[in-house]
């Protein structure tokens, strides 16, 4: 009994021990995203080119000794694409609410006033939205496409500490692991991806 309860308290001090080395952060970030898409088969004649949105949303950071942490960017973003050929240009526009799950390494320079680090993961996003625009028309499609959507991210970044806060500026390329078109007689798959841009800034909790 009394070498279980040792155990115990042991195990509970090391838990302790090791929750109080983890520093917690969060704050908000936004960016612009190059949003396009994959076509498979691709159409004939058809050009493909990004279509310029916007992501904002908060961020929260989970940072353990020896550079690897957790980092979550719940966030509203545009993805989409823009397809022209020779007699119509049109646009798809897609709005989701990503919730990343990914995973850091930050590499350790030796130097306080920058933090590079490295990072990847997974990418849940629900649809909030979704149109076609073209020739200064607009049609809703949200009953041809799926409501939610799975990828993922990998990406870098470099952190600034401003006194207690840090400041940062990470890119990122997202790309959707399913076909996101949910119509019967549709001739081929459509999959979300892009590079996106973010800064923002994180404030310690104090734990």
């Amino acid at each position: 009994m009394k070498k279980a309860l040792l155990l115990l308290t042991v195990s509970f001090l090391f838990i302790c021990s090791s929750f109080a080395q983890v520093k917690i952060s969060g704050g908000v970030l936004g960016g612009i995203n190059l949003a396009n898409a994959s076509l498979s088969p691709e159409p004939t004649g058809v050009s493909i080119n990004n279509l310029t949105g916007f992501g904002a949303g908060a961020v929260v950071t989970f940072e353990f000794p020896g550079g690897f942490g957790i980092q979550a960017e719940p966030m509203y973003i545009q993805n989409g694409v823009k397809l022209s050929d020779s007699n119509l240009e049109e646009e798809i526009k897609l709005g989701y609410i990503e919730i990343p799950a990914i995973l850091t390494y930050t590499f350790d320079t030796g130097q306080a006033q920058v933090e590079p680090y490295l990072m990847a993961g997974l990418v849940l996003g629900l649809r909030t939205s979704a149109k076609v625009s073209s020739g200064g028309n607009e049609v809703d499609i949200k009953d041809l496409t799926k409501s939610s959507n799975f990828g993922g991210t990998f990406g870098a970044g470099v952190r600034i500490p401003v006194g207690m806060n840090k400041i940062f500026i990470e890119g990122r390329y997202t790309i959707g692991f399913q076909n996101i078109l949910d119509a019967p007689n549709a001739t081929f798959n459509f999959k979300t991806k892009g590079l996106a841009f973010f800064a923002g800034i994180t404030f310690p909790f104090g734990l």
